[in-house]
């Protein structure tokens, strides 16, 4: 740790003071000790393919996230979920931002950044927007049988 950088009290601690009082994700990196199980949850999930440690700890998860043992008690991946994201220049405090978000989206759904810059999907999106949920498409069925086969029609 860089010397003279203050570091928040131990995370037990902090909890029982106020349990209604959401923590900033910065006041979490800067604890003791769960900025130190954050540091090795981003660790491993940098080195999942290449340290075995880092691979045992991931498998042993439970949450989709990875905020679970063995990295974090319950508590603690009830804090950390619940924590706000201080952002100095908007003052905007939701958990994560859009541009944060967007690269996830695109790296698990396999869309390229470019996809959706382009002119063809652009101009779809201005004519058309986003249909409301209400206006939610049926589910689509499979035309014809499951087997592949076709079914004759008797005479």
């Amino acid at each position: 740790m860089a010397k003279g950088k203050k570091v928040a009290p131990s995370a037990t601690a902090i909890p029982g003071s106020n349990p209604n009082q959401l923590m900033t994700t910065s006041e979490l990196a800067a604890d003791n000790d769960l900025g130190y199980k954050i540091r090795v949850l981003i660790h491993d999930l940098r080195n999942i393919s290449k340290d075995e440690g880092s691979q045992r700890r991931t498998l042993q998860t439970t949450d989709e996230l990875y905020i679970s043992s063995p990295y974090f008690t319950t508590k603690e991946a009830s804090i950390i979920k619940g924590a706000t994201c201080k952002r100095k220049a908007s003052g905007d405090a939701r958990s994560c931002g859009p541009h944060d978000l967007a690269p996830i989206y695109e790296a698990v759904f396999g869309i390229e950044k470019e996809e959706v810059q382009d002119e063809k999907f652009l101009s779809r999106l201005r004519r058309q927007g986003l249909p409301s949920v209400e206006d939610e498409p049926k589910p689509v069925v499979a035309a014809g049988p499951i087997d592949g086969k076709k079914k004759h029609k008797r005479k």
